[in-house]
């Protein structure tokens, strides 16, 4: 049994891929160009992945409920500690940056378990994101300025061994 402690990920975002990009009906290759390592910024990442439960019971069922899985979903939340220097947090995520906030252009994020190469031990997961909200300031006095990030995925999520 493998144990694990979530010490050491890499997260990768950026607005261009080489290949062929997350989110379409292909199977994605190749990796973001361009892009900025966010990873000694962010504290926290969850990744998570849903599909709508649908019913399709009926009077063969002998009265119990069928279902089966539908559209599929994803969304990643991030906590970062908050930062208004050029090139860091506010620079990229907030409005104007990088990334910023409303960005109409494709966004795409890479997170691997730590930071060696893509392999069946330290695969990535891959996807193209949208940044639909910013809270630049959410603080009370005398606390860690952070900022607390939760992106829709929009496409197929994917998860690269090479």
């Amino acid at each position: 049994m493998a144990v694990f402690a979530l010490t050491g990920a890499t997260i990768l975002v950026g607005t261009a891929w080489t290949g062929t990009a997350p989110g379409g009906t292909a199977a994605p290759s190749g990796t973001i160009t361009s892009s900025v390592d966010i990873s000694a910024l962010v504290t926290q990442v969850e990744l998570s992945l849903e599909a709508e439960e649908l019913e399709f019971t009926n009077f063969a069922s002998a009265g119990w409920r069928q279902k089966i899985s539908g559209l599929q979903m994803g969304s990643v939340s991030l906590t970062l500690n908050q930062d208004f220097d050029a090139s860091v947090t506010d620079a990229i995520f907030g409005l104007g940056g990088t990334l910023g906030f409303g960005s109409t252009s494709s966004l795409f994020m890479d997170i691997k378990p730590t930071s060696a190469a893509r392999s069946a031990t330290n695969p990535a997961y891959v996807f193209r994101f949208l940044n639909l909200s910013y809270q630049p300031i959410a603080n009370a006095v005398g606390e860690l300025a952070t900022v607390s990030l939760t992106f829709p995925t929009t496409g197929r999520v994917a998860r690269l061994t090479s």
